[in-house]
Order: C-alpha cells, then sequence, then structure tokens
C-alpha cells in the first residue's frame, strides 16, 4: 500500500515538473527537452514514426513551438509521405512564426504539400463512382472531428492538471482514453446488415415446445392441493367422507411424504372408488 503511494506521489511530482516549467520556457530551446532530444535521436536512426510520435508528445506540452512544428512537419513530409499532415505543421509554423527568415521557403513547402494531396486524392478518385467518393469523404470527415474532439478533450486536462499543481490540491484524475476510430467503411457496414438481415430471414423459426399431459385413468380425478389441506380432508372434499385417505395416498406413491405430509401445488390422482366420482 505504502509502494503504491509512494510511485503515486512520484508520478505526480514528475508531471508537477513538466507542467511548472511550461510551454514558453522552452520556446528558442526546444533542443534541450528529453522528447525533442529523443525526437532527433529516433529521426537519425530511421525510426521515423517514433519521432514523429516524440515531436507530437512535445507539442502537448509545448504547443506554442513553432520549431517542433517545422521537424515534425519534415518528418511527415519527407520520411512519412503524409503530405496533409505536413501542410498543416508548415502551416502551424507560418502561424506562429510569420517573420522568420524561413517564412518564405516553408510556405513554397507547404504548397508543394498541398499539391502532392491533391494529386494523390485525384489518383485515388480517378476510377470510383461519384456515390462511393461522397460515402469515403463523409467518412474522412468524421474521423477528422473525432481527432480534433480529441485534441480538445486532451488540452483540456492539460489545463486541469497545472490548476490543480498550482493550487496544491492535488487529486486522481481518469485520463482521456486513447483515441480509437471504427475503420469500417459505409459499404463494410451496409453488407453486414444486409447479411444479417438474409440470416434471420432464412433461419428456420423455432416450433414451439408442446406440452404433452399424461392421461388420467378412466374414472379418476385430479386434485391441486392448497394451503390446510391433508388427506382425510381431501378425501371428505372428494367422497364426502374422511375414511378414503389411505386410497389417496396409495395412487399418488412420491407425493405423500413418511408423515403423510403433502406440498401446496401437487396434483394428486383421486382414484375411483366403487360409485363414487
Amino acid at each position: 500500500m505504502k509502494y503504491g503511494k509512494l510511485l503515486f506521489v512520484t508520478g505526480i511530482f514528475l508531471l508537477s515538473l513538466v507542467f511548472m516549467t511550461g510551454c514558453s520556457d522552452y520556446v528558442g530551446k526546444e533542443k534541450t527537452h528529453p522528447l525533442f532530444v529523443k525526437a532527433g535521436a529516433s529521426r537519425s536512426a530511421g525510426n521515423y514514426k517514433e519521432a514523429a510520435q516524440f515531436y507530437e508528445d512535445f507539442l502537448y506540452v509545448c504547443p506554442k513551438s513553432s520549431l517542433a512544428h517545422l521537424e515534425l512537419a519534415k518528418v511527415y513530409g519527407d520520411n512519412l509521405d503524409d503530405p496533409f499532415r505536413a501542410m498543416y505543421h508548415y502551416e502551424k509554423y507560418l502561424e506562429l512564426a510569420p517573420t522568420s527568415p524561413d517564412a518564405g521557403d516553408v510556405k513554397k513547402f507547404s504548397d508543394a504539400c498541398r499539391k502532392r494531396v491533391f494529386e494523390k486524392l485525384s489518383k485515388d478518385y480517378t476510377s470510383l463512382d461519384a456515390s462511393k467518393a461522397q460515402m469515403d469523404a463523409a467518412r474522412y470527415k468524421k474521423r477528422m472531428e473525432e481527432y480534433v474532439e480529441y485534441s480538445r478533450k486532451l488540452r483540456e486536462q492539460n489545463e486541469r492538471m497545472k490548476q490543480m499543481i498550482r493550487s496544491g490540491n492535488v487529486t486522481r484524475e481518469v485520463s482521456v482514453r486513447p483515441l480509437r476510430t471504427n475503420e469500417k467503411t459505409v459499404s463494410e457496414n451496409q453488407n453486414t446488415e444486409q447479411q444479417a438481415t438474409v440470416t434471420e430471414q432464412t433461419a428456420p423459426a423455432e416450433k414451439p415446445k408442446k406440452t404433452v399431459k399424461k392421461p388420467v385413468p378412466q374414472g379418476n380425478r385430479e386434485y391441486v392441493v392448497v394451503s390446510g389441506d391433508t388427506l382425510s380432508k381431501i378425501s371428505k372434499k372428494m367422497y364426502g367422507t374422511t375414511r378414503h385417505w389411505r386410497r389417496i395416498k396409495e395412487a399418488n406413491p412420491g407425493k405423500v411424504n413418511a408423515n403423510n405430509g403433502i406440498r401446496i401445488g401437487a396434483t394428486l390422482t383421486i382414484p375411483a372408488i366403487g360409485g363414487a366420482r
């Protein structure tokens, strides 16, 4: 218990170090941050996806770093063949550093990425019909909205944790869960629905089970035991006399216990005795 508490306090302390330094402390000094260093090392080693992730993590801590946006744009554009993300980060660089000496070149890079995006889209949709293109466009739009909402939640969580650290009132908080998107296309969903419909139509209907009632021997009757019944009382009800209780017991083996007790709700066979019915 003490060990777990120590880990929790240590984690809060490390988070405090990250948040209390603030984004502004690293603008212009990005290369001293551990995440930025790891990103550069991964890129040099050819691990471009890992490098992009480290740069993205750094931007969560310091979203106003124009240098981080520039380096991330280069990874996406030059190494991962993702002109859409590259264009986005080039534009963020220009937004944060509009008077930079490199602004003119970065603008050209952004325009080149925009052209590549257009060429890729044109190639992808050359052989597709209009309805298919519209469905895919709607799907991509939905995914983009999910990414935007996910980013907003991360920013809100970041601000809440900063406020807790400043106030000294640190509590456990549920983190934003990793984003999970549904990769199924509209056509795949339609095929699944159609298959389910066909299965439902072709499945044989289950026949209701018939309850077979055992025939009562000719002349016998049935009686359902109610509260307060005894064998003598039942004999009185069915025959007008209590003296036939033993015949009722003999006609119902297993339903009368050793003490002549009977269960409420049990169905007893009332045998015919002479003219009694």
